[in-house]
């Protein structure tokens, strides 16, 4: 049994939040449609959900 924790906090409602866990932290910018993520690791991603299931992803680590 492994224990983790998360926790979410609302900045902006709808629009920013801060992300906590035992890993570290993340910034979260956007909608749930479309949003961009910096991770304390240096590492960034960004989505898009598009109609009809089909969604765009895209992530990479700062060197």
């Amino acid at each position: 049994m492994s224990i983790y924790y998360h926790k979410r906090i609302t900045i902006i409602p709808r629009l920013l939040h801060l992300n906590l866990s035992d890993r570290g932290w993340s910034l979260s910018f956007g909608t749930r449609r479309a949003h961009v993520t910096r991770h304390s690791g240096g590492h960034h991603s960004a989505s898009v959900r598009l109609p009809g299931g089909f969604s765009w992803h895209r992530s990479s680590r700062r060197r």
